[in-house]
């Protein structure tokens, strides 16, 4: 079994799906991908292998070309604005979230669909998005604005361990980003929030000079 070969039966299976919601498949970074103005919007998998078996782990994500490109000007690599594992999604929706929750998907392995040359499980797979991208078009929909972006990070109080990004750093630059560019009348206090964060936490030392260069950048917009 090659990773080669499920991406060609997915994407085959995906293909309906693709063609009627505007997506289209890019099979380098095996994932469906469509564009509304500065906004890229993905559905895809990154996959790994351990001896006969082969892990499979979908997201879903939004990009905002005016966030990645504010990232790119203070030297922080951004991939996507907001993202988030499905069945990590999925979990959430039925049982809510708690810090520990993408920890313990992690150890039991029910973020991602297992497939081995033993029992392939095709069928396990294709069930199982058939029922996620319900999922991933809500949350797409939901998140169509910077706006949205905004929200999504700077609910007061805010949660330490968002599922909706890598980690505690990308969660200050896009939250202090998505403020200024949504004009939050919070945005002052925001940023002071998130210079205390940054200045408490133990963030490499290129990270704190991309928030330093961040937070100047925006004050002169």
């Amino acid at each position: 079994m090659k990773i080669s070969d499920i991406k060609n039966r997915l994407f085959s299976e995906l293909e309906p799906f693709a063609t009627s919601n505007g997506f289209k498949a890019v099979k380098s970074r095996f994932a469906l991908s469509r564009k509304d103005g500065n906004r890229t919007d993905e559905i895809w998998f990154s996959t790994n292998s351990w001896g006969f078996e082969i892990h499979l782990f979908p997201y879903v994500g939004v990009d905002f070309r005016d966030i990645t490109a504010i990232c790119d000007t203070c030297g922080f690599h951004l991939n996507h604005s907001a993202f988030i594992n499905l069945r990590l999604l999925q979990k959430i929706k039925y049982n809510g979230f708690n810090p520990d929750l993408r920890w313990q998907m992690q150890v039991k392995k029910t973020d991602r669909f297992i497939l081995s040359d033993d029992e392939p499980g095709y069928n396990r797979l294709e069930n199982g998005m058939n029922s996620l991208l319900p999922l991933a078009m809500d949350f797409l929909s939901q998140h169509d604005s910077i706006g949205t972006i905004d929200k999504l990070f700077n609910i007061l109080p805010i949660e330490q361990y968002s599922p909706y990004c890598s980690g505690l750093d990308t969660h200050c630059m896009v939250g202090l980003i998505s403020a200024k560019l949504s004009n939050n009348p919070q945005y002052e206090n925001i940023k002071q929030m998130y210079k205390r964060i940054v200045k408490k936490e133990d963030f490499t030392d290129e990270m704190k000079s991309s928030f330093s260069q961040l937070t100047v950048y925006l004050d002169q917009l």
